[in-house]
């Protein structure tokens, strides 16, 4: 039977309590998903929780709080999550799941800053000395991982929420240096988990070309890299097709287990014998 714990407190910040609601499913020890919330980094909450689904596929799930852009500009969501990431790990024997296995997944924002938060372990000003911020894989679904690109070819808008993440617009001389820090682009060295990027084909808010450029990166790398544009998907999206596609790459990267099937060919190894036309100009005896 699924445990849940919510409402448990990790961070005092300076603004509110920091909290993360904990799912567990009925096998012992799984692996654990870290879910970040999208919402343009100052909208929603941690109720808003696509992996949910996961559930049922043996898998941990943690929705965990970050402070909104109007509570700190960036990198005060990344020091939250880092936080969350230490604290998951530490009370894993506590709650029973397996704390050595940690996927981190979002959405929107929360796929930006799950995107980030996998590729920058080991940046210590975001860090303490002691900690262990690394994480076994990553699920990114239609985050933006180059701010600027948002603009490309046509006029910012005044208060968006990229600006509003940086303290500047993003165009601006300032911004695009802040928005370098805030890319997860900028720390691929090639030492990343593996990743899974999903994008919705027709998504009228964050470009496909987003995750294709996170995609490229990470190849270029030698990163492991599976990515996806689910067909007709616009912003932000679940079903069966999803859950099904990050299964089978939870399955293979944190399990171990391959859950895709071989056919066997072998009793299909004869040929047909071909039909001959006999030619015209032959007599069909009487």
């Amino acid at each position: 039977m699924m445990k849940e714990y919510r409402n448990i407190p990790y961070k005092q910040a300076e603004t509110r309590t920091l909290y993360l609601d904990l799912f567990l499913p009925e096998e012992k020890n799984p692996p654990l998903i870290m879910w970040i919330h999208g919402g343009g980094w100052k909208e929603l909450n941690r109720t808003w929780n696509l992996a949910m689904p996961m559930l049922e596929k043996g898998y941990a799930v943690a929705a965990v709080d970050y402070r909104y852009s109007d509570e700190g500009q960036f990198p005060t969501q990344m020091l939250d999550l880092k936080e969350a990431l230490l604290f998951l790990k530490k009370h894993a024997g506590q709650y029973g799941y397996n704390g050595e296995t940690i996927a981190v997944s979002g959405d929107s924002a929360g796929g930006h800053l799950s995107a980030l938060l996998g590729v920058s372990a080991g940046k210590r000003d975001w860090e303490t000395a002691e900690g262990d911020y690394s994480v076994q894989a990553v699920v990114d679904m239609c985050g933006p991982t180059s701010l600027p690109l948002s603009y490309q070819d046509k006029e910012e808008k005044p208060n968006n929420g990229a600006a509003e993440l940086l303290g500047a617009p993003v165009t601006s001389k300032e911004g695009l240096g802040l928005a370098a820090a805030a890319s997860p682009l900028t720390y691929i060295n090639g030492g990343e988990p593996p990743f899974l990027i999903l994008h919705g084909s027709e998504d009228p808010s964050v470009s496909p070309e987003h995750s294709r450029l996170l995609r490229n990166a990470l190849e270029k790398a030698g990163v492991p890299v599976m990515m996806y544009l689910i067909p007709g998907a616009v912003h932000a999206f679940g079903g069966r097709l999803v859950t099904d596609i990050m299964g089978e790459f939870l399955d293979y990267f944190l399990k171990g287990i391959k859950t895709v099937d071989t056919p066997a060919v072998e009793q299909e190894h004869h040929r047909a014998i071909p039909y001959v036309r006999k030619p015209k100009h032959e007599s069909v005896p009487d």
